[in-house]
């Protein structure tokens, strides 16, 4: 599908299909390293779903904080790019340091091969770098281990979300009832599925009808990359804006990343506001409505309608969310939200 967003004409990278190629990637922390089963398990099961993972050097590297120096992972991330049987590039896990590799990419080296790049949290940065400087439409959707690699395979709302998206455009974002919140720490207690809780259905905190280009984003990580000085000059006015936060993260960094947000500019006038889940609530470590006080400042800039408790970035099932496709939301005051991508108009000849 074809839009014009922030970055002018973005370009939808080609379909993926059964057998085609993915390169499995750690972007930034080195959490691969040092889970070798849960990766194993990720890789089996993008085995089992009909794709070939490509197992990139970089998920055995550590230096401490990251998986490697900021320009190896730059050059590898490049290398799966322009390898013409990678169709997919699969973030390995969040962390810290994918911004870094940022200054390392040549634009006009990576512009001639779009490709799909999926992953979430610290991906951010770089999904939002491709949207904005190459028009590229990205996936802020599952990474191999958090999703592929749980005990018993990814469930089958996250995989067939990503596949939608991934295989053909359009369509509605469908919502799940349950969330699971359990942690169970990798490759020790991960040898059995996560329990379910739920239920947890999307709330409409502003009602109302909105359309516009998608994009999402990690609230922590983009209030970083504000810092960093990225994304200047760029309005998300008329965008469908989706933000979320990590299960780990207390109320003073929320408050602290959505004040960098809302001073930003950034989100004045955006058409809809999606919030995901906040595990913290679901699993009582915040009072019910602390999200919503501290999100306050983001709905205030908001044109239109808010919808929160949606399904995605940390939390489980997930939906992918394609960055620069045009987005639905209807909000009714009584009754569910939905969420639609509709399907690319036909071009004229």
């Amino acid at each position: 599908m074809d839009v014009t967003g922030a970055a002018g004409t973005v370009v939808r990278p080609p379909r993926v299909r059964p057998g085609d190629h993915v390169a499995v990637l750690s972007l930034s922390g080195p959490l691969a390293a040092r889970c070798p089963r849960r990766l194993g398990r990720a890789a089996h099961e993008l085995s089992r779903r009909g794709l070939v993972p490509r197992i990139d050097p970089t998920v055995r590297l550590d230096t401490g904080a990251t998986a490697g120096p900021a320009r190896v992972r730059a050059e590898r991330l490049t290398a799966a790019v322009l390898d013409p049987a990678v169709r997919v590039v699969l973030s390995a896990v969040g962390g810290l340091g994918t911004r870094d590799i940022l200054p390392h990419l040549d634009r006009g080296v990576l512009a001639a091969a779009p490709t799909a790049v999926v992953g979430y949290s610290d991906t951010t940065s770089l999904l939002l770098w491709l949207y904005h400087e190459l028009g590229w439409t990205t996936y802020y959707g599952p990474a191999a281990l958090p999703q592929f690699g749980e005990h018993g395979g990814v469930s089958g709302f996250t995989w067939e979300s990503l596949w939608q998206q991934l295989s053909g455009p359009g369509g509605p974002l469908p919502s799940t009832a349950r969330v699971v919140v359990e942690t169970l720490f990798w490759d020790s207690q991960d040898d059995r599925p996560r329990v379910a809780a739920g239920p947890a259905p999307r709330r409409v905190w502003v009602p109302g009808g909105a359309s516009g280009p998608l994009v999402a984003a990690n609230i922590a990580t983009l209030a970083d990359d504000l810092r960093a000085g990225l994304h200047a000059g760029i309005r998300w006015d008329g965008h469908v804006v989706c933000l979320e936060e990590s299960d780990s993260a207390s109320a003073d960094e929320l408050r602290a990343a959505v004040a960098v947000l809302a001073d930003s500019g950034l989100l004045d006038g955006a058409a809809a506001l999606l919030f995901g889940r906040f595990a913290q609530e679901h699993r009582g470590d915040w009072p019910a409505g602390r999200s919503r006080r501290l999100l306050a400042p983001l709905i205030r800039r908001c044109a239109g309608p808010v919808v929160a408790d949606c399904e995605f970035g940390h939390t489980d099932p997930v939906l992918t969310l394609p960055i620069g496709a045009v987005a639905e939301v209807h909000a009714p005051a009584r009754g569910r939200p939905a969420i639609a991508l509709p399907p690319p108009r036909a071009r004229r000849t």
